[in-house]
């Protein structure tokens, strides 16, 4: 990487570690406007890229009965404690490095494995400070139970979400929805395998060609790393009855 690159890297990270500057860009870009904390946001659900965002904010939204204000998809650490400050229920989603990582390598077209690493590490390491004060639920957790996952923000922040009812129909249902998300984004209007937030095989099969970058070189050190902090997380990804 570059010296200007390497200067904007850090810049780009320092920003979304920050609340001030997430406030900041909450009121001076069009995304941010959407997607960021406001006066009147309910809940904040959040994660690194690839980590079953798009899936976990549909669901949420087909199951309330009405309109929730959600902060969403910024994959900024600024957002999550931003939220906290207002006392918002934060929900923070979890994925292994390796998964997350190819499929955002796939996603983004991606010749380096190295920054979506590192971009990783920055944001876990920051949630890592904050497991006490946020839900943090798993993939697996998130794609297989979300009403269970929604029973313990309610639990855990005293609010009173709708459960998720996590049928086969429901699921499929949001399915659709990120289908036609996905068309909009696309410039044929079609659903592109390496983009859409549902399982894929065409991008199960590009995940093993790339593997092997991931686990060599520098990769491989911060792969080690960004594992290392993903299996610190996990256990709190278990309500503490179940522990």
């Amino acid at each position: 990487m570059n010296p200007i690159a390497r200067i904007l890297e850090s810049c780009k990270r320092n920003i979304r570690r920050s609340p001030r500057m997430n406030l900041l860009l909450g009121h001076l870009l069009p995304l941010y406007r959407i997607l960021s904390v406001k006066p009147d946001t309910e809940i904040v659900i959040e994660g690194y890229p690839r980590c079953a965002n798009s899936f976990a904010v549909v669901a949420f939204v087909q199951s309330q009965p009405r309109v929730v204000k959600i902060a969403h998809h910024l994959h900024s650490l600024g957002q999550v404690r931003h939220g906290l400050q207002r006392g918002i229920p934060c929900l923070i989603l979890l994925r292994n490095p390796r998964d997350a990582v190819l499929s955002l390598v796939i996603r983004k077209n991606l010749n380096d494995m190295a920054l979506p690493l590192r971009e990783y590490i920055d944001f876990h390491k920051g949630i890592l400070e904050l497991c006490d004060k946020v839900v943090i639920a798993g993939f697996a957790q998130v794609t297989g139970d979300f009403g269970a996952v929604i029973r313990r923000v309610n639990r855990r922040y005293g609010v009173n979400f709708a459960e998720f009812d996590h049928t086969d129909e429901n699921v499929a249902a949001c399915y659709q929805e990120l289908d036609r998300i996905e068309r909009g984004f696309s410039p044929n209007d079609s659903v592109r395998s390496t983009h859409v937030a549902r399982p894929s095989e065409d991008r199960a099969a590009l995940k093993k060609d790339l593997e092997a970058q991931l686990l060599s070189g520098k990769a491989h050190s911060l792969l080690q790393d960004a594992t290392a902090l993903y299996e610190a997380i996990l256990p709190h990804t278990l309500d503490s009855d179940e522990k």
